[in-house]
């Protein structure tokens, strides 16, 4: 990064993770800017304004809709991507956010029964689903990225792009994780195939995130894998599935780390800053936050 003020541009900055990357980042002096479809400034579950929301710019704009957003990316010199969905129900968000266990679950069972979905959605269905959210959302933005001219010639700018762990198989239908690979997939080509634009890829891969207040629903869920993925590690044993197996989601969920929400937020920002590049997993996310130290590959090790 240049020794000026980053300008960061959040997009759906006002949600869960996008609110923390804002708070974090604004804390640290840069200039923020979010758009999300209602441009509403973030606000707590009860409904306040907390002290940091104002120090945001809050635009309204379609990640669909390059016109409403070309001259604010053209501004930034470093966009984070964070829209997504988690089931294809709608109502799943709000049940979280207000605590609601039983429409949780049912949006659960609303998204298992729907199987792979229609392939014949229309435009506007598939914009609200996995393809649309999770994916087609993100290269738009980044289509748009790349059609704007670098502040400066040798500037590199980050996109950072909210992936996800493999680790919500099967309770989440395999779309989900599907469509953020083939989304991770695409931006590095589309990158690589313009080397002009100066974008730098990053890929954050999170599990579940969690926070006690804002999100409360979330803390025993976090708390129960956090205790068995302590539990895999402890016991040492290998993973006996292979990654195509049906069961290797539901494993690797029991073996991967929650993470607060903040942790998550602030990783993305020291990528930003430090130029990192490529997959961000789980376990250097956790060494970053001071939660432990990754396991060293053991290969070519022996006897050293």
């Amino acid at each position: 990064m240049s020794a000026s003020v980053p300008r960061l541009l959040v997009v759906g900055g006002n949600g869960f993770l996008g609110s923390a990357i804002c708070r974090l980042a604004v804390g640290k002096g840069w200039d923020v800017s979010s758009m999300s479809s209602s441009g509403k400034p973030y606000a707590t579950p009860a409904g306040h304004t907390p002290a940091w929301a104002p120090r945001v710019k809050w635009h309204a704009a379609s990640a669909f809709s390059p016109d409403s957003y070309s001259t604010l990316i053209g501004e930034s010199t470093a966009v984070v991507h964070t829209l997504g969905i988690l089931l294809e129900d709608v109502g799943y968000k709000q049940s979280v956010k207000s605590g609601d266990v039983f429409g949780l679950v049912k949006s659960f069972a609303s998204s298992l029964s729907g199987g792979d979905g229609n392939p014949l959605k229309s435009e506007e269905e598939r914009k609200r689903g996995y393809e649309g959210m999770n994916k087609d959302s993100a290269l738009t933005v980044l289509d748009t990225l790349i059609s704007t001219t670098p502040p400066t010639s040798t500037q590199t700018r980050p996109f950072v792009y909210i992936s996800a762990a493999d680790a919500f198989r099967p309770v989440v239908p395999r779309r989900y994780i599907e469509t953020k690979r083939q989304a991770e997939i695409e931006i590095m080509r589309k990158c690589d195939e313009h080397p002009e634009a100066g974008v730098r890829p990053t890929f954050i891969r999170p599990g579940l995130m969690y926070h006690p207040h804002i999100r409360p629903l979330t803390t025993l869920p976090a708390f129960l894998v956090d205790l068995s993925a302590k539990l895999s590690t402890a016991s040492g044993l290998p993973n006996p599935f292979a990654s195509k197996s049906p069961l290797h989601g539901a494993l690797e969920s029991l073996r991967t780390y929650p993470l607060h929400v903040d942790h998550v937020a602030a990783a993305v920002l020291k990528c930003i800053e430090e130029g990192r590049g490529g997959v961000v997993e789980v376990p250097e996310m956790r060494d970053w936050a001071g939660l432990g130290s990754k396991k060293k590959a053991e290969v070519g090790l022996q006897g050293q």
